[in-house]
């Protein structure tokens, strides 16, 4: 269920490695578009460039090499040869300033200050992010500052600051979205294998918890049946109907099971394993002096109280079994002792999934021979949160 909600959210819709990537791509391509336009056209404010052909080829070539290091930043897959595109976008982008003597090629320091983001790390980033941009400032200032009044020439600058500092930020944000969503989908399949991991193991120790008890049951009534059928016809009779009556009790556990919707009482379980020892010539006892309990903590003590008798009726000879719940220390305490030495019931579920049902609330489990030939299971749950 877990898998499903991860799988169906809004962050798994939208935040997809492929997605980002595009959104990265597109991200570049008005600002590659914007310097491209401005060198072939100057749109309108600045006067045909001689040299347009080769500059929008700079254009292009400066684009598609901060393009490449962006995608490659954002796959992890940038390792030593980031200097070097690092180097071949600041070369493309200072190449072409240096010939011009108005403004229109500035707004490319977009690139080496992005590149320099990608590249480096600590204040190193900081500087090779920010040279760029000062170095374009530097260019505006030497290029109009004979021309224009100071007032004129301080909105500029800050209207220039702000525009390279976001073109920049854009592009190393738009990377950065990429790795997240890289980790996200790496988290989300993760997630998803723990989960379908953790549901396994519940369906596992479930199966094992309940099926246990039924089949112990329908093998011991069997046996009886078997026994009384040429001297008591009738209750062999009845044994084979009460063996009908559990199996179809397994099969709606079973789909109780799938369904995560099991119903465990301590007071049911227990009239159960009683009667179902008694049946199997247990001389079995219970004294029931439980507190009002919470349904997780009642229900806890139903498990053990199933797992136990399980246990006793398949791996061990015990003639006697006492079931004593009651307060114990500061919450509740139950004792399944038997005089036959049983262990425990399989790797994968039995005890082990006993104490970690247990462990979920607080609770201990602990398992012990008592005597000779005795046998102890212990579960102490407090009623209150540690």
């Amino acid at each position: 269920m877990i898998a499903t909600l991860v799988a169906s959210s809004p962050i798994a819709t939208l935040a997809t490695p492929r997605r980002a990537r595009r959104a990265l791509v597109l991200v570049h391509l008005p600002m590659i578009g914007y310097l491209t336009a401005v060198c072939w056209t100057g749109l309108g404010v600045y006067p045909a460039d001689p040299h347009r052909t080769l500059d929008v080829a700079f254009a292009l070539a400066v684009g598609a090499t901060q393009l490449g290091l962006s995608l490659r930043v954002a796959s992890g897959r940038a390792g030593a040869e980031r200097f070097a595109l690092w180097a071949l976008v600041l070369a493309l982008a200072v190449t072409p300033a240096v010939h011009h003597t108005d403004l229109r090629w500035l707004p490319a320091c977009w690139f080496p200050a992005a590149a320099g983001g990608m590249v480096f790390a600590g204040w190193s980033r900081l500087v090779a992010f920010a040279a760029p941009v000062v170095a374009a400032l530097v260019r505006i200032g030497v290029l109009i500052a004979g021309f224009e009044p100071p007032s004129y020439l301080a909105y500029y600058l800050g209207y220039s600051l702000t525009i390279y500092c976001l073109g920049g930020g854009c592009l190393l944000a738009a990377t950065r979205v990429v790795q997240v969503a890289t980790e996200l989908s790496a988290s989300r399949a993760e997630l998803a294998d723990v989960a379908s991991r953790a549901e396994r193991r519940r369906a596992g120790r479930d199966l094992h918890d309940t099926l246990g008890q039924r089949l112990s049951a329908i093998s011991i009534k069997g046996d009886l049946a078997g026994a009384l059928w040429p001297v008591q016809p009738e209750a062999a009779a009845r044994e084979i109907g009460e063996i009908a009556t559990i199996a179809a009790g397994a099969v709606r556990d079973v789909d109780d099971v799938a369904r995560d919707e099991q119903e465990i009482a301590f007071a049911d379980e227990a009239a159960r394993a009683v009667a179902l020892l008694r049946s199997a010539g247990v001389l079995t006892e219970l004294r029931d002096h439980r507190p009002p309990l919470p349904p997780d903590v009642d229900r806890l003590l139903g498990w053990a109280v199933r797992e136990a008798s399980t246990n006793l009726l398949r791996h061990s000879a015990a003639g006697t079994c006492r079931i004593l719940v009651g307060p114990g220390g500061p919450g509740v305490l139950l004792e399944v002792v038997n005089d036959g030495a049983g262990r425990p019931s399989g790797r994968l579920g039995g005890l082990a999934g006993l104490a970690e049902r247990a462990r979920a609330l607080d609770g201990v489990v602990a398992a012990n021979r008592v005597g000779r030939d005795g046998f102890r299971l212990r579960v102490a749950v407090p009623l209150e949160p540690r």
